[in-house]
């Protein structure tokens, strides 16, 4: 008596577990997708420079990551913005985060570019971070 459902029970339990597998593997995919190495090989920023970077996201998913530069930095990050907009989709920054959109059923390169300031020992800054990004 214990040992048995009923059918139905059993059915839904299953049908819970395969949608529950559904998503965990297409968050998986989606995080998976979504990849922006470090940039700044020297590790110390300087004024008016400009970085070039890489961002690789899947079809219809966002992306959001923070500035990763190479190597010891020793900056603080206290403002940035989009000075180059996105072509094919939408890009933002907020803090140390920039976060890039493609446009609906978009699949290609696009590229924006942003102007951060920063403060790294005694000195202010800013410097840009060039994104190069293919959708696929």
């Amino acid at each position: 008596m214990f040992g048995r459902q009923p059918e139905g029970i059993g059915m839904l339990s299953r049908l819970g577990l395969l949608c529950l597998g559904y998503l965990v593997i297409s968050s998986a995919r989606a995080i998976a997708e979504c990849t922006s190495p470090g940039f700044n090989p020297g590790g110390d920023f300087c004024n008016n420079c400009r970085y070039e970077a890489t961002l690789t996201v899947g079809q219809d998913q966002a992306c959001e990551r923070p500035y990763r530069p190479n190597g010891p930095s020793h900056a603080t990050i206290t403002g940035n913005r989009v000075v180059q907009r996105a072509k094919h989709g939408v890009a933002g920054v907020n803090g140390n985060v920039f976060a890039y959109q493609p446009s609906k059923g978009y699949a290609g390169s696009d590229d924006f570019t942003v102007e951060v300031s920063y403060r790294q020992r005694n000195e202010s800054g800013k410097f840009f971070v060039h994104f190069s990004v293919v959708v696929r």
